[in-house]
């Protein structure tokens, strides 16, 4: 088994971007392509698995990606985090949201190679941890499940309950993500500098 078949790729794109009057962020175009592709590009450096927890599939068939609706409807980012590893073949996966990008595969390849026997793996920057774009082991499902049954949904909950390593990581850029429209203007802008760094 190569190590890309080791771990599975997980684009969280469930949300409803309600701050971009509902317009779905994974598909606006930043440097020619879509985030998501650019998200996509950067998973296929990683791992041959890649699939989309997302409750508007309908949106994404012309990626041709496997896609799952959430388990927990209503449970934010930590449901679709729960869905993908709930769905996932793979003892770990890397999960990823869809609004972030500037991620670069380089990055990526560091986490999966620090995964080890770690439950979590998450990047932390000056602005704090990136749940989001983070390594994730079958071994969270018990507690998220605990979490989510609580009506707990904060992704840091879920740390103390398992196995985490922190990879310490400078660059904030890579997780810009987009909420509004003046997010997105700002993404176009640095997307020039940043095309070419996946």
């Amino acid at each position: 088994m190569s190590r890309k078949d080791t771990i599975t790729g997980i684009i969280l794109a469930g949300g409803a971007s309600k701050r971009l009057n509902y317009k779905n962020k994974a598909l606006l175009k930043i440097g020619g392509r879509s985030i998501i592709e650019h998200i996509i590009n950067a998973l296929s450096k990683v791992t041959e698995s890649i699939v989309l927890s997302t409750n508007s599939p309908e949106q994404f068939e012309h990626l041709g990606l496997p896609t799952f609706k959430d388990i927990t409807p209503g449970s934010g980012s930590l449901g679709g985090i729960y869905t993908g590893l709930k769905i996932s073949r793979t003892h770990h996966n890397l999960i990823i949201a869809c609004d972030i990008p500037f991620i670069r595969s380089n990055f990526l390849k560091l986490l999966v190679n620090s995964r080890e026997d770690y439950d979590v793996v998450v990047p932390v920057t000056p602005d704090g941890h990136q749940p989001t774009c983070a390594i994730y082991s079958r071994n969270c499902l018990i507690p998220i499940e605990a979490q989510i049954d609580e009506g707990n949904l904060k992704i840091s909950d879920l740390f103390p309950s398992v196995k985490v390593k922190r990879i310490d990581c400078y660059d904030s850029t890579m997780f810009f993500n987009i909420n509004t429209h003046e997010d997105y203007l700002v993404a176009l802008s640095m997307a020039i500098r940043y095309r070419d760094q996946e």
